[in-house]
């Protein structure tokens, strides 16, 4: 066609490219070059495309209700139609009047010779209505989004037409664009004036501006580390990485460069690095960004082992190796007691305290003090690893009387009810007969390996997530002679604390986390607090694992104006739920069984399982089998009575609502809540007789402890289906009421 070869399709038909309105068509049909040759050409004129309509005005109605709008300059060539939905009018006068309030479209008609003209659209209005302000959105020229954009607006994007968003249709504004932004017209109310945006084709700029020294640190346990400074100091929220080039040259990145290969800088400066080595150090905003960039040259000095000083490299040889054992304080309801052996060892780089409590002396105080006491074992000195020890009949005596062990370190504190040991059911693991004196009990704090932390820092920034500390690994062990078995679940939540180092804004903290063997994150609840003027991050979790705490802050467009709006961010940025992409969570939609599932479990920071289920209906490898595995479990899901689960169906609220009472009971809620009277709580509610009778007891209990208040007009809706948004606030309230998480 023309010389250009173009492919029909299965009728035979082509779609009118606008570059050929107005010309004559040369078209001929190929020959296959063997049997046939190519055809004559046949012409075909191809009718031109009025331009849109020029100089219409619009008059709006008088007053709301009014049909008196009018369209003035139209022509008898012309038509138009009402919504995008309406049919096609002829003009039959100059004006076109009794219009309502709407958006028309007006048109050229078409004639034997010519197209319809492109359309104008035109709005009559409510001359009552009141025109939204300009919105409040700005541009990010680094990810290339509009941010504030939500549902109700419309953008144009150079001098484009205008397009409604619908949470889905964000436009590529790589390179340079003017883009414009209003409140979409609605109803009788027309659309506001545009905020207009620039968007720059981003010029690489190689990051600068920080200066690092590195010095050698003393002490025979930091052999292979090079302590590093950097100035200017951080800014707040702004965290310091660094990669070992090793003996090549340091690559330096781009500023805004979201940086992968990087190990976070801990509190100490402290970088494993062989002398002459090369370390870049990036300055990290708190969306993982780099802001300032230097590289240093490592300092490293093998130190020489001196037997006999009290230095903290005593007897530190390469084997590892133990110091003089030291008396130490043990707290008891905070009064002293010298109950403690210190013994510092030292194998490689890594420095280990272990404080061995002094049974006799600690059941005395006990004595002394009766039930719920509170056992706390400080360590001052600084390590790597700091382990409080106690043998298996000193954890029992704790047991019988309630009483909570705490290890406190300057980094992290770890309290421990003794119940949740179970140190009888860990004497039974050894076999028969043990002696529970002769069970050593470990309970460690250490900190996280400098080849774990890599496989953290990187799976970490891989899904968006900032770290705010390095990960510190809490467990608990027992021993009997060569034989060692880890404690790591419990029957209730037991609470972790980190220590938020200073110049880190706690109001930039989102939540701990728990770190997983193959360097995945997830959420585990956490509150902020400030104890004697430093911030803590509170983490309690029914398992041991390996902590931090994450910068994940996350909004959705389109909850900017709903009810449920600061719920639904924070569990987002918790990691709790997730949008139907990364700008919209669809708030008003139903939500699955299955999802429900995931959510309830991911809210109290449980582990998902392998997928492995009774239920029939869920396969092992279907996304939401770890999770329901899990709910089932710790008791959170019983499914149907023939089995099954049904995992696509939507969730109602009294499913939902059942499965949150029992979720009370795992959070320790139910128990602070106090039996509901289960028809007195729900007689308030008109629809009360509607609500199946396996679910009331649950739904008294969520209502009476203000997790659940009814829908409109004082109803439960019980076998309504329960909405995204009503999840989001549902779990975020059992957190708070539970304290969990802070309010």
């Amino acid at each position: 066609m023309n010389g250009t070869a173009v492919t029909a399709d299965a009728n035979g038909k082509l779609t009118i490219d606008s570059s050929w309105l107005g010309t004559t068509l040369s078209i001929v049909k190929k020959g296959n070059g063997a049997t046939t040759t190519d055809s004559a050409a046949q012409t075909l004129s191809i009718p031109s495309r009025a331009a849109a309509p020029v100089g219409v005005t619009v008059t709006d109605v008088t007053y709301g209700g009014a049909n008196n709008g009018s369209i003035q300059n139209v022509t008898l060539q012309m038509e138009y139609k009402k919504g995008s939905t309406g049919s096609w009018t002829n003009a039959e006068d100059t004006a076109i009047t009794n219009l309502a309030p709407d958006t028309y479209y007006i048109r050229v008609k078409a004639t034997s010779t010519s197209f319809a003209s492109i359309v104008l659209q035109v709005t009559v209005h409510d001359s009552d209505a009141v025109i939204p302000a300009e919105p409040e959105v700005t541009a990010d020229d680094q990810s290339n989004a509009v941010v504030g954009l939500d549902t109700s607006m419309e953008f144009a994007v150079d001098d484009g037409p205008y397009v409604r968003y619908d949470g889905t249709n964000l436009p590529d504004l790589s390179g340079n664009h003017i883009v414009k932004v209003r409140v979409a017209a609605s109803g009788s109310v027309p659309a506001g004036p545009a905020t207009t945006l620039t968007f720059t084709q981003s010029v690489p700029v190689p990051a600068s501006g920080l200066t690092v020294s590195a010095s050698d640190p003393s002490g025979t346990a930091n052999n292979g580390r090079t302590q590093i400074t950097a100035t200017p100091v951080p800014a707040e929220g702004h965290m310091l990485y660094y990669k070992n080039f090793g003996t090549g040259s340091a690559v330096v990145p781009n500023v805004g460069d979201v940086l992968t290969g990087y190990t976070l800088v801990g509190s100490d400066g402290l970088v494993p690095a062989a002398n002459g080595e090369n370390i870049g150090i990036a300055e990290v905003d708190a969306n993982g960004q780099v802001v300032k960039y230097g590289s240093v040259t490592a300092v490293v000095v093998a130190e020489t082992v001196i037997p006999g000083t009290d230095s903290g490299s005593i007897n530190s040889g390469t084997s590892g190796s133990a110091n003089a054992v030291t008396d130490v304080i043990v707290l008891v309801n905070g009064k002293q007691e010298n109950a403690g052996k210190a013994t510092i060892t030292t194998s490689g780089t890594v420095k280990t305290t272990t404080i061995a409590v002094d049974p006799t002396k600690l059941q005395a105080k006990l004595d002394e003090e009766g039930n719920g006491a509170i056992v706390t074992i400080p360590v001052i000195l600084d390590s790597n690893v700091f382990v409080g020890e106690l043998n298996g009949q000193m954890i029992k005596n704790m047991e019988d009387v309630s009483a909570t062990l705490v290890l406190q370190t300057n980094k992290a504190s770890y309290t421990l009810p003794a119940k949740e040991i179970n140190v009888g059911l860990l004497a039974e693991q050894f076999g028969a007969g043990v002696k529970l004196e002769d069970i050593k009990l470990k309970i460690t704090i250490s900190e996280t390996p400098a080849s774990m932390i890599q496989v953290i820092a990187d799976a970490a920034r891989n899904g968006g997530i900032n770290l705010v500390v390095p990960p510190l690994d809490f467990t608990i062990n027992g021993t009997y002679g060569d034989l060692s078995v880890e404690v790591s679940r419990f029957d209730a939540y037991v609470e972790r604390t980190i220590t938020i180092p200073d110049g880190v804004d706690p109001n930039r903290i989102t939540t701990g986390v728990v770190v997983e063997p193959d360097g995945t994150v997830r959420h585990v609840p956490t509150k902020i607090v400030l104890k004697d003027g430093k911030y803590y991050a509170e983490i309690n979790s029914l398992t041991n694992s390996m902590y931090s705490v994450a910068w994940h802050p996350l909004t959705f467009a389109d909850v900017a104006n709903h009810w449920a709006k600061d719920a639904v961010n924070d569990m987002g940025s918790r990691m709790v739920i997730n949008g139907v992409n990364e700008t919209a969570f669809n708030p008003n939609a139903d939500i699955t069984r299955a999802e429900f599932a995931a959510i309830i479990v991911r809210g109290l920071g449980l582990k998902l399982g392998e997928g492995k289920t009774a239920f029939a209906d869920v396969a092992t490898d279907a996304w939401y089998a770890g999770a329901v595995e899990t709910a089932s479990e710790y008791g959170l899901i019983t499914g149907f009575e023939d089995g099954s689960f049904r995992p696509n169906d939507a969730i109602t609220r009294e499913q939902a609502m059942n499965i949150i009472a029992k979720a009370m009971k795992l959070t320790g809620l139910a128990e602070r809540t106090g039996t509901a009277d289960t028809s007195s709580t729900l007689a308030g509610f008109q629809d009360a007789g509607t609500i199946g009778s396996w679910a009331k007891d649950g739904l008294a209990l969520a209502v009476k402890a203000g997790l659940i208040s009814g829908r409109n007009n004082n109803k439960l809706e019980a076998k309504s289906n329960v909405t995204r948004a009503e999840v989001a606030v549902l779990i975020q309230r059992l957190l708070q009421k539970s304290e969990l998480i802070n309010p």
